[in-house]
């Protein structure tokens, strides 16, 4: 049993999953989670946690706090962790860090928030000022509420990569916010069609006014270019019962349809995303997006008060489109400092396979297997509007398809990481596929 785990231990490796905040879906994956930069797991049998309990590490068995999580989490992803179980107390809550796993990459982090005094924690927690030493890119997600004990566990995601291997790094979080509501399939009651030749007055807006986005219109603003917005605050579009935004402007620039969106300051953490539905109900989403602020005097300055969607709709019947929203807004805001420092152990292991394939504006050099999913070196600039669907076929023909993508750019040095909802065990990794293209892993 030894020799099987550490066989397990040894062909282990780990990945992330992005979400950066801002009030739009810039870039998708697991959770929503916007303004910043910065499901139900699976229980198995008591004779199968005792097993991962003791290939988990030396003295798992006495922390109480990550036995009950190898009750949550799948067993591959119990297999991989440290347990930890340091905690911090502020405000009448008590924050406790469970277990973690870094590769060369990434850390991940299991977390639990307990309310001790009130009931300020539900099923919508969602992190929201963070920190982690030598960590960036931050990401969390909720991965189980308890309400008889006013208990949340987090998985709290970071990239840093060596910059934590067995070094001892500090977590402090600063606020969350809960009591979420969400607001789906929201139609904005405009004609699209009567906007194709309607004149608008347009303003520049350059890379020093913006907080974030996504798309093409972003590699404009990357090389010194600036571009062209819609002048805020030009129409007011209000949406049944949304009182923390409106569309503050709609119409075609550059033949392009551009909805700017206003977000009040009053809700926290209030975002969305923005899309157009066919007859079919198809959703097309917006090619780019962007985040910035408006002054007084109606100039753009860095912030992200404002979020304008840009639609590619040229091929498009617009009398057949709907413009809808999905929207959500925060409850409560709890503020507090939870902080407690521990050491994390990296788990190293990745295949690495030959692999050459050019993707428009960027070509892949290099590919990686890790537990956590697919990595793609290459050179270029990778764009938000490529479209590379990345899978593996496991030894018994099933299929897991990657879905959550996380990628950096530098120096026209790129690198995608293609994420997998639960650790892939690579000893029954039978291929990669990436866009049709097959690569075999050998073991």
């Amino acid at each position: 049993m030894k020799n099987k785990l550490k066989e397990e231990l040894e062909q282990i490796e780990i990945p992330k999953e992005l979400h950066i905040r801002a009030k739009l879906g810039v870039e998708k994956a697991k959770s929503e989670q916007p303004r910043r930069t910065f499901k139900k797991a699976i229980v198995f049998p008591a004779a199968a946690a005792l097993f991962l309990i003791g290939s988990a590490g030396v003295g798992a068995a006495t922390f109480p706090s990550f036995n009950h999580l190898l009750s949550l989490v799948s067993p591959d992803i119990a297999l991989f962790l440290q347990p930890i179980e340091t905690t911090s107390e502020d405000n009448g809550i008590k924050m406790k860090v469970i277990g973690a796993m870094n590769d060369d990459e990434m850390a991940v982090i299991y977390v639990t928030m307990q309310d001790l005094t009130g009931n300020r924690l539900d099923k919508t927690l969602d992190l929201y000022d963070y920190t982690l030493t030598d960590g960036h890119m931050f990401n969390s997600q909720i991965v189980d509420y308890d309400k008889g004990t006013n208990t949340a566990t987090l998985r709290i995601q970071a990239n840093g990569g060596t910059n934590f291997n067995n070094k001892k790094i500090k977590l402090r979080i600063s606020s969350f916010l809960s009591q979420k509501h969400k607001h789906e399939r929201i139609k904005i009651d405009t004609n699209l069609s009567e906007l194709k030749n309607k004149n608008v007055d347009t303003i520049s807006l350059s890379a020093d006014s913006t907080s974030g986005g996504g798309g093409e219109i972003t590699d404009q603003l990357d090389t010194g270019e600036s571009i062209e917005i819609l002048k805020p605050n030009e129409t007011i579009l209000s949406l049944p019962k949304i009182k923390f935004m409106h569309v503050s402007n709609i119409g075609f620039v550059n033949g392009q349809l551009h909805v700017q969106t206003k977000w009040s300051d009053e809700d926290i953490d209030s975002h969305g995303d923005f899309y157009l539905v066919d007859p079919s109900g198809k959703k097309i989403n917006a090619s780019s997006n962007i985040s910035y602020g408006v002054d007084k005097s109606g100039e753009t300055v860095y912030g992200n008060n404002y979020v304008e969607y840009i639609f590619d709709v040229n091929s498009k019947d617009l009398s057949k489109l709907k413009l809808m929203g999905d929207l959500v807004s925060n409850g409560n805001y709890t503020k507090g400092d939870w902080s407690t420092t521990f050491k994390l152990h990296s788990v190293e292991s990745e295949k690495s396979l030959s692999f050459n394939e050019g993707f428009g504006s960027w070509e892949a050099t290099k590919i990686t297997l890790s537990s956590l999913g697919v990595t793609l070196y290459g050179k270029g600039h990778f764009k938000d509007t490529d479209n590379i669907k990345v899978s593996v076929k496991m030894n018994n023909g099933s299929i897991q398809s990657l879905d959550s993508l996380q990628n950096f750019s530098d120096n026209k040095s790129v690198k995608a990481k293609f994420l997998s909802s639960s650790p892939l065990d690579l000893s029954k990794i039978k291929a990669i596929n990436v866009n049709g293209t097959v690569i075999k892993v050998s073991r």
